[in-house]
């Protein structure tokens, strides 16, 4: 067994919650501690977070920003996994309770396109394509007169991602906090890494 392997196997032992990026298992399943679980969650929101910000950069290459935008995907998939696995074990409800942030994206054909992504050549000529179906579905409607009814979040019109993600983490805290009584061990937000870490944890493994 590594040195490594021991600490974690040592933690684990004296009930100390896991707060390396490294160590998120795979398989929500494997995590039984609502508290430990939780942490998992937040750390995929940071790395949302900060894929976010560099797909809505000006700076990311085309290439990059396909790259992010399928990492993007597959980060809110594991999340929203995290969230029900931790409603089932009792946890919060974060499915019902807490504003998406996946909304800030364009859904065209059951994959989501986020930021600079959406301006892809391709990318927008499926979303033009999109648009014109709808409109012939509503008996030729114009798309300014049906964006005017439809929810801006179905055409992926927030451009603030930040903003929501901050909603999102403060709606977060205040359900850790209204469950506080009831966990053992309870969770502390200051253990979870902070962006920083995160961004830096994302560049050595380059991601």
């Amino acid at each position: 067994m590594s040195l490594n392997n021991f600490q974690q196997y040592k933690s684990k032992e004296s009930g100390a919650l896991d707060t390396n990026p490294q160590n998120r298992p795979r398989y929500v399943q494997k995590v039984q501690s609502i508290p430990q679980a939780e942490i998992w969650r937040n750390i995929v929101l940071g790395e949302i977070s900060s894929k976010l910000t560099q797909i809505n950069d000006s700076q990311t290459s085309d290439v990059r920003l396909r790259e992010l935008n399928d990492a993007l995907n597959q980060l809110f998939k594991e999340k929203r996994s995290w969230e029900y696995h931790i409603k089932n074990l009792g946890g919060n409800d974060y499915i019902h309770n807490v504003k998406d942030m996946i909304n800030s994206g364009v859904n065209v054909a059951g994959w989501r396109y986020f930021g600079r992504a959406k301006g892809l050549p391709d990318v927008k000529k499926m979303i033009e394509e999109k648009k014109g179906q709808i409109e012939k579905q509503n008996g030729g409607e114009s798309t300014k007169d049906l964006e005017k009814r439809l929810d801006d979040h179905y055409y992926g019109k927030l451009k603030d991602s930040k903003h929501l993600l901050d909603y999102e983490s403060k709606q977060s805290e205040q359900l850790l906090k209204r469950k506080e009584s009831e966990r053992t061990p309870k969770v502390s937000l200051s253990e979870l890494p902070n962006q920083e870490q995160i961004t830096e944890w994302l560049a050595a493994k380059n991601i």
